[in-house]
């Protein structure tokens, strides 16, 4: 289960970029439902930080952005994202 302060600020981020309107309230909903269906949260919450830190200054963020497994970790968020447009919009 993912909390719920992760699921608002979700929709509150994902409602911000499409709209806020009812419609997209249910389309942002949907998608972090989706989300959550494919990915277990542990993995969600390592991914959001990676790309956190991918978005920093310095040689800490290179080692973010250059290690491999790291990069699999978000391409897995980032497909489940893709699957939960797919889903929801």
């Amino acid at each position: 289960d993912y909390p719920t302060p992760v699921i608002v600020d979700y929709v509150i981020g994902c409602m911000a970029s499409n709209g806020e309107t009812q419609d997209m309230l249910r389309r942002c909903s949907c998608s972090i439902d989706a989300i959550a269906s494919i990915i277990p949260y542990d993995t969600y919450e390592q991914a959001e930080t990676i790309m956190r830190m991918q978005q920093t200054m310095g040689a800490q963020a290179t080692l973010f952005r250059n290690t491999k497994a790291l990069r699999m970790k978000v391409d897995e968020l980032r497909l489940a994202q893709v699957e939960a447009d797919f889903r929801c919009f």
